[in-house]
């Protein structure tokens, strides 16, 4: 079979319909505002992208992917949640191709509003954004909340969106192993499992967010949600050589194996690590009085899960075939790819 073969014959529902996973698939009910809202934000203070770039932000309706992740909020709660998917996904599209000089300055830079700086005059509407977010956040969530969202947006945004870019240049990916070390932080969802602590008293204390087996449940829920992406987003990215970051491919050459061959072992992991976050669930119940709660937090993880997947069969243009529903940066991509050739020779 060929690549534009698999490409007419493939559909990420055959892997993974709705309502797959063993979670309620709920939607937040201010999602109709929350589109307003986001519409907004896009027309006004993400003016320094192009127009072309703002309708395709448009057409993704991210606000549904919000209002399905934490689909029980308030408005109120759910408001910077909203402004956070608009502002992260930006970040990780635009700076597709940057040097790593440029993504480390990024980093640091956005990192040092969110802990209390203020943006400049000359600072763009996503910085402005990021001090939003964290005013916003700060009105009802505690501080001790802030800085494990913080250090969790700074750890993927510097392990996980730049680690990609020399694998991405030389347009071939690590090996399998070195992949999924990689990719559980570049698919940037640890922020995400942040808002499963948005609830009245549902804050964990410190030392309970670090215990062992919350750590292995969390990086669990952010593989499952790696791998749901890349078989969701394949379509965009088998079109473009240098998006190398995705467990199918990655398995088809590992293995030399077809494009078909892969994707059921992908889905076959995918599967192994859910069942995995079933049993852990379910075997260790050993959190005391605190048990009620950390049931209530793998429910809410649940629901991200879950909630994404609606969302990339039911709601958006963002993974369409070749990538056209996709905000790419503003160069062509012949000239991106013409440039990464360059390099590599």
């Amino acid at each position: 079979m060929t690549t534009e073969q698999f490409k007419e014959q493939y559909n990420s529902a055959n892997y993974l319909p709705v309502d797959y996973y063993p979670w309620p698939n709920l939607i937040n009910p201010h999602v109709e505002q929350m589109g307003k809202d986001m519409d907004s934000w896009i027309d006004n203070d993400y003016t320094f992208l192009t127009e072309k770039q703002r309708e395709k932000y448009k057409r993704m309706r991210l606000q549904y992917c919000t209002a399905r992740m934490v689909p029980n909020l308030s408005y109120e709660h759910v408001m910077p949640c909203n402004k956070f998917m608009l502002f992260y996904v930006v970040v990780d599209d635009q700076l597709e191709y940057a040097p790593i000089e440029e993504i480390e300055r990024q980093c640091e830079r956005l990192t040092a509003i969110l802990k209390g700086d203020q943006p400049r005059p000359d600072e763009n509407g996503m910085y402005l954004h990021a001090s939003l977010i964290r005013d916003e956040y700060r009105a009802f969530m505690p501080e001790e909340w802030m800085e494990r969202f913080i250090e969790d947006f700074y750890r993927t945004f510097k392990y996980g969106i730049g680690v990609e870019t020399p694998y991405k240049a030389a347009t071939r990916p690590p090996s399998l192993g070195l992949f999924k070390a990689i990719r559980q932080h570049s698919v940037l969802m640890y922020p995400y499992l942040c808002w499963g602590e948005i609830e009245p008293g549902l804050v964990l204390p410190k030392e309970l967010a670090a215990h062992p087996i919350m750590q292995h449940i969390k990086n669990l829920m952010v593989r499952v949600i790696a791998w749901q992406n890349d078989f969701h987003s394949l379509p965009k990215e088998i079109a473009h050589k240098t998006e190398v970051f995705n467990l199918i491919p990655v398995l088809q050459l590992e293995h030399n194996i077809s494009l078909l061959e892969a994707c059921t072992e992908a889905f076959n992991i995918h599967n192994e690590e859910l069942a995995e976050i079933l049993a852990l669930h379910k075997e260790y119940r050993e959190f005391g009085i605190y048990q009620e709660h950390v049931d209530k937090y793998i429910h809410n993880f649940g629901l991200m899960i879950q909630g994404v997947n609606t969302f990339y069969l039911q709601d958006t243009m963002r993974y369409l075939v070749g990538g056209e529903g996709f905000a790419w940066p503003e160069r062509e991509n012949a000239e991106i790819n013409a440039e990464i050739t360059e390099k590599k020779d």
